[in-house]
């Protein structure tokens, strides 16, 4: 279990408040966690820049919007997060065998 199941009912529920919050305002649930998202990303980048460590936290709200959007579409988190741990691990050991060739 990569996720455990306090984090799980957290996650679920924090789902389930947005999706209901997106419905009262006629908008797609999906369309505003894509929007989100894209925000998060410029302002963590902004924080960087300004050396603001408040990125760290911005980045723990994206990290949130992304568990939000494999749930909405019936994803379960830990067997995405298995599946990306593999493809980046395979990725990343690519590279580096590649960069050891220059």
């Amino acid at each position: 279990m990569v996720v455990n199941e306090e984090s799980l009912n957290r996650i679920k529920t924090i789902h389930q408040m947005s999706e209901e919050f997106n419905a009262r305002q006629s908008y797609s649930h999906q369309k505003r966690l894509l929007e989100l998202m894209e925000s998060h990303v410029e302002e963590i980048k902004e924080l960087v820049e300004a050396k603001n460590d408040h990125f760290l936290v911005e980045t723990g709200d994206l990290l949130i919007l992304c568990l939000e959007m494999l749930f909405e579409h019936g994803q379960s988190i830990d067997e995405m997060m298995l599946l990306c741990f593999k493809r980046y691990e395979k990725k990343l050991s690519g590279l580096l065998r590649e960069s050891e060739g220059l």
